[in-house]
C-alpha cells in the first residue's frame, strides 16, 4: 500500500475520511486473510494533522508495517539528488517510531522515478545504502487512482449507469492485469519471480478492497510477505537503470533495453480506455 496516513494529491472527497478509507482497507485485508502488507508512508501529513499518526497506529496493530515512501511524496525527477537524500532522511525520522518496528528497512520512490540522470540514480542508490534502506520496486498495479477519478466523476454527475460500470469493472481489469504483469515479469527475468502489487489508499479502492482482495483469493493467488519476493533476479535490478518513466519494473526495464512491453493487459484495452477517458471528464 502507498501514501499512508493520507493521499498526497487530494484530500479524502464529501463523506470520507482518511482514517476511515484505512479502516476499510484493513478490515478487506483481515477478511481475507492478507498481511502482512508494507505500507509505504509519506510523513507530511503528520506535520499538518500530527492526529493522523493514529492511521499507522492502526496499521501497525493489525499486524502490517510501515517503510519509507519520502516526506513529500517528492520526485527525484524534479530535484537535486541532495534536496531528495533529505527528504528520504526527514521521512526516516518522522516515521521513525513504525518503520523501526518493522522486518526490514524498505523504501520506495514515488512514482517509481529512479532518477533522469546517472548520477542522480547513483547518488541516491548509495545514500539508501548508507541509510540502511532496501528499495523496493513493483511488478503490477492495477489503476485504481484512475478508477477513483472515474468513480468520483461519476458520482458526482450522479450517473449511477457510470458509477456502476466502473465498480464492475474493476475487479477482472484488476485480476486479467496481474495476469499480465505476472507473465511479462516471468518472461523478462526468465524465471519464475514473486510478484509485488501495489494499491492506494483512494476512496473507490476502500469501497471495493473486500471484492477486489476476494477475487485473487477466488483467481488463487498465493500470497506470501514482502521479504519473500526481495530475493533474486527482479530485487538486483531495482535502481539499474535511468528511467523517469512511470512504469512497473519489467516494464521500465524492458523500456530502456529499447524493448518496450504493453502496459495493459490486451484484453482489457477497451475497459481500460473507457475508464480512462471517465476519469479525464471525456463523454463515457
Amino acid at each position: 500500500m502507498d501514501d499512508l496516513p493520507l493521499w498526497p494529491q487530494s484530500d479524502p472527497p464529501p463523506g470520507f475520511t482518511a482514517a476511515g478509507i484505512l479502516g476499510s482497507i484493513r478490515k478487506a485485508l483481515a477478511d481475507h486473510g492478507i498481511g502482512p502488507v508494507y505500507a509505504f508512508s509519506n510523513s507530511w501529513p503528520l506535520d499538518r494533522a500530527p492526529g493522523l499518526a493514529g492511521i499507522l497506529d492502526d496499521w501497525v496493530a493489525d499486524g502490517h508495517h510501515v517503510a519509507n515512501h519520502t516526506h513529500g511524496h517528492i520526485q527525484l525527477i524534479d530535484v537535486a539528488a541532495g534536496t531528495f537524500a533529505m527528504d528520504v532522511d526527514t521521512a526516516d525520522t518522522r516515521l521513525a517510531p513504525w518503520v523501526e518496528a518493522a522486518p526490514l528497512r524498505l523504501f520506495r520512490h514515488p512514482l517509481c522515478h529512479w532518477g533522469e540522470t546517472d548520477e542522480k540514480r547513483v547518488a541516491i542508490n548509495r545514500h539508501l545504502s548508507r541509510t540502511g534502506l532496501t528499495p523496493v520496486d513493483v511488478t503490477s498495479w492495477v489503476y485504481e487512482w484512475t478508477w477513483n477519478r472515474a468513480w468520483l466523476a461519476a458520482r458526482e454527475a450522479g450517473d449511477r449507469v457510470a458509477e456502476q460500470f466502473v465498480c464492475d469493472s474493476f475487479v477482472p481489469f484488476a485480476i486479467a492485469q496481474h495476469r499480465h504483469d505476472a507473465a511479462a515479469a516471468q518472461a523478462w527475468f526468465g524465471e519464475d519471480v514473486p510478484g509485488i502489487a501495489l494499491g492506494h489508499n483512494v476512496a473507490f479502492f476502500a469501497e471495493i478492497a473486500s471484492d477486489y482482495f476476494g477475487g485473487l483469493v477466488d483467481a488463487g493467488v498465493e500470497v506470501v510477505p514482502l521479504e519473500q519476493a526481495l530475493t533474486g533476479a527482479q530485487q538486483a535490478a531495482v535502481g539499474s537503470v535511468t528511467s523517469a518513466e512511470f512504469l512497473v519494473l519489467q516494464q521500465k526495464l524492458a523500456a530502456c533495453a529499447g524493448t518496450p512491453l504493453p502496459r495493459i493487459a490486451p484484453d482489457m484495452a477497451d475497459v481500460y480506455a473507457r475508464v480512462a477517458d471517465m476519469a479525464a471528464g471525456r463523454a463515457d
